[in-house]
């Protein structure tokens, strides 16, 4: 069964979006497959506990950022991470959701 995410504000957009995020001083390549203003779900090649602080980064076009963020969640290399955006870096991030953002499928019951 997945786990609920009461504290979420708002629903995350299914992307795929490659990046980095740094931990420990190291960036390190990561996939970023849900998206939105105030958090994002991760796939990592690491383990990371609630609390831990990393490190995001991205690029859309020529336009890089960097964004601090809070692990909220994991299970195994699946992270869910909160963070707290600026206007500027909001409407980056809402430009990353439409630039990456992934049609939901539909699966048919036999």
């Amino acid at each position: 069964m997945a786990p609920e995410y009461k504290d979420r504000v708002s629903a995350r957009t299914k992307v795929t979006v490659e990046g980095f995020y740094s931990y420990s001083n190291q960036w390190v390549p990561c996939v970023v497959h849900d998206l939105s203003m105030e958090g994002a779900g991760l796939k990592i090649n690491q383990i990371l506990v609630p609390g831990d602080t990393l490190q995001l980064k991205f690029l859309l076009r020529s336009d890089e950022r960097i964004i601090d963020a809070t692990v909220a969640n994991g299970n195994g290399t699946r992270t869910g991470v909160r963070f707290v955006a600026d206007v500027a870096t909001q409407a980056f991030l809402q430009a990353l959701i439409q630039a990456h953002h992934r049609p939901t499928s539909f699966r048919r019951h036999s």
